[in-house]
Formats: structure tokens, sequence, C-alpha cells
């Protein structure tokens, strides 16, 4: 199973250095109270380099920001069981977890080859196209 990182929901903000892929960040963990949602803000060497991003079910933390200066380590919120809904009060830091998404997409690093790598998608597509583009070269 991959290693999640602990986040202390009843302590907010819970505020705690990371080394990640050799390099040390400075997280923040918040909540939003009226949305439902924590958030979280990453640090590196004194600047804020991702800011309040929401911490949502089975998303990639800074997916859709392209920073060289965010962690290279993918980081996801999941759930492993696959039950979860959201990833609000009474989920996130218990059934739900930030999780090191560092798992080979072959699964290598299971005992169990026939055992899906959480994040995985096989049928992803590896073209920029979406569903309603068609590729006319």
């Amino acid at each position: 199973m991959e290693n999640y990182v602990p986040i202390d929901v009843d302590n907010l903000p819970d505020i705690f250095d990371i080394q990640l892929a050799g390099e040390v960040f400075t997280f923040r963990v918040d909540y939003n109270l009226v949305a439902d949602y924590y958030t979280c803000t990453i640090i590196k060497d004194g600047n804020v380099v991702l800011a309040q991003e929401p911490l949502l079910l089975n998303n990639r933390l800074g997916a859709t920001l392209p920073s060289l200066d965010l962690p290279w380590t993918d980081l996801r919120i999941m759930d492993p069981t696959g039950h979860a809904t959201d990833a609000g009060k009474g989920k996130f830091g218990k059934q739900v977890q930030l999780y090191l998404d560092v798992k080979d997409p072959n699964g290598s690093e299971d005992e169990n080859p026939d055992v899906e790598p959480l994040g995985y998608d096989p049928d992803e597509q590896s073209d920029d196209l979406t569903d309603g583009e068609v590729d006319i070269s």
C-alpha cells in the first residue's frame, strides 16, 4: 500500500515540513467550513508555490498548475477502499488521505500482480485530444 501524509485534522491549521524527492517543503492544511473541503498551501524556500489548493477526492494536488517548484512526487487525495464520495469533514484524515502516489503503473511493487495500482487508469489516452476533438493529420 502506498504511503500517506498524516494530517492532523483535529488541530488546524496543520503546518509541517516534509521531504519529497530530496527537497523539503512546508505544508499548511486548513479547512473551509462554508464549502466543506480542506485546502493545502505548499511553501518551498520561503516562497508560496501553491496557495489554498482544495483537497478534492481522487485529484492530484497541483495538477492544474505547471510549476517546477511543486514536489516532483505525485500527491493524490484517495480513499483506498473506494467507498468515499468526497473528502470533506469526517472523511479526510481518516478514511480519505493525501497519498504519495508513487506506484509503478505496471504494478511492480505489488506482491499480487493482479492488483490494480491506485491512481492508474489503463484507458487513459496519451494524446492531448479531448472527447470532442478529432485528429485531422
